[in-house]
């Protein structure tokens, strides 16, 4: 049921590039806290994505699909951002919208702007890390940035590490509200292994090394596939589980084939929200050596803000290995909940892993700490609340 807010109600309305169906961790976050939130006074603007008829029917509040561009060239990024200025425009005043919430700084927050200042409407904006490192050496783009964040109401980081980029940035503290990740440890909890994955990966007497994300450079799953070179030396029943599809999966396949590791390599493609639990306890250890982008000059900067599958995997009780890079230090304590690695060193993640799968005792005492860690301090009612203080 998709339900339309009464229009007497003053209502938040949050427009985002990222929300399900569409697949990813900013995508996650929202949808968690925004379903917890009042139905009555929230609605959704977002973009049309596959099967995000069949996904809406079953929600109880307002979402509005809209043919926005998901594209990162310089075109989609400008089309995106008109298209969401002039809904913004219709539909704040077609819902008696008491505030925006823009989902991104720079393809959402100039709407909030514009919105206030025609409108009169207060805004909020969500900042994941690396955009000031991505688009600030443009004069342009880093005025309309600090414009944006200037008459927003607040600026809302995912991490502490996000809200340090932009106070070294002139953001005052005051003016930011830190809202991380959560996780769901009663839906993301350990089981036993699925006999049907086993049976469809053949994966009998093996173990599994995972990573669960987009195919992004930033996640490191190259680094990964190299490792394997050493690691299936020492190991030769492990296997690397690639959970996940995107724009680098033709690169990494080439470079499984290259190092012929067909047989230790599997890319599952893309694996549906409610059977990620499933994947995740089919692993020994899960790993995203996460680093920042520097071959793709469009996302030249980019590093990973928090990294909710780090808390996934977690509360799974999964042990997990991190990039000493961006906020995964947050997700990830080091050597309680998982070990950090050098992102750029394949000696250092082999190393790492082969720690791991040598000692189950200490793999055991890393993933129960961090499921542990995921159900006191990550909780997605405590994290809503923080959003309900600012709708």
């Amino acid at each position: 049921m998709n339900v339309k807010p009464q229009s007497s109600k003053k209502i938040s309305l949050l427009i985002t590039n990222d929300f399900p169906p569409f697949v990813s961790g900013i995508s996650t976050v929202f949808y968690q806290i925004w379903k917890r939130l009042p139905s009555d006074r929230i609605m959704i603007l977002a973009p049309n994505s596959p099967g995000c008829d069949e996904f809406d029917k079953r929600e109880s509040f307002h979402i509005i699909r809209k043919k926005i561009p998901t594209g990162e060239s310089g075109k989609a990024k400008l089309l995106k951002m008109a298209l969401n200025i002039f809904y913004a425009l219709y539909y704040t005043r077609k819902y008696n919208i008491g505030k925006l919430h823009c989902g991104q700084i720079l393809s959402v927050g100039p709407a909030g702007l514009v919105c206030k200042k025609l409108f009169g409407v207060k805004y909020s904006v969500y900042v994941y890390g690396s955009e000031t490192i991505r688009f600030g050496n443009s004069q342009m783009i880093s005025r309309l940035m600090k414009k944006v964040i200037e008459e927003a109401e607040e600026l809302v980081p995912n991490s502490e590490f996000t809200l340090l980029e932009y106070e070294r940035w002139g953001v005052p503290r005051e003016k930011m509200v830190t809202i991380v990740p959560g996780v769901d440890s009663v839906f993301f909890h350990p089981q036993d292994k699925s006999q049907h994955l086993i049976e469809k990966y053949s994966l009998r007497d093996k173990q599994v090394i995972m990573t669960v994300g987009r195919l992004d450079e930033r996640k490191g799953h190259d680094m990964v596939i190299r490792a394997m070179t050493q690691l299936t030396k020492r190991f030769p029943d492990v296997v690397y589980m690639i959970v996940g599809k995107g724009r680098e999966e033709q690169r990494l396949k080439s470079l499984a084939d290259n190092l012929k590791l067909q047989d230790h390599v599997i890319f599952t493609g893309f694996v549906a929200d409610e059977s990620l639990p499933d994947y995740y306890n089919l692993c020994d250890i899960f790993v995203l050596p996460n680093r920042e982008t520097e071959s793709n000059d469009q996302l030249k900067g980019d590093y990973e803000g928090f990294g909710v599958v780090f808390l996934e995997a977690s509360a799974c009780g999964k042990p997990v290995i991190a990039g000493n890079s961006g906020g995964s230090c947050e997700a990830v304590v080091d050597g309680i909940t998982g070990l950090m690695v050098d992102p750029r060193s394949e000696d250092d993640i082999a190393h790492t892993i082969e720690r791991i799968l040598e000692d189950k005792s200490f793999a055991g005492r890393l993933g129960m700490a961090g499921r542990n860690r995921a159900k006191k301090e990550f909780d997605w009612q405590h994290i809503t609340q923080i959003t309900k203080n600012i709708l």
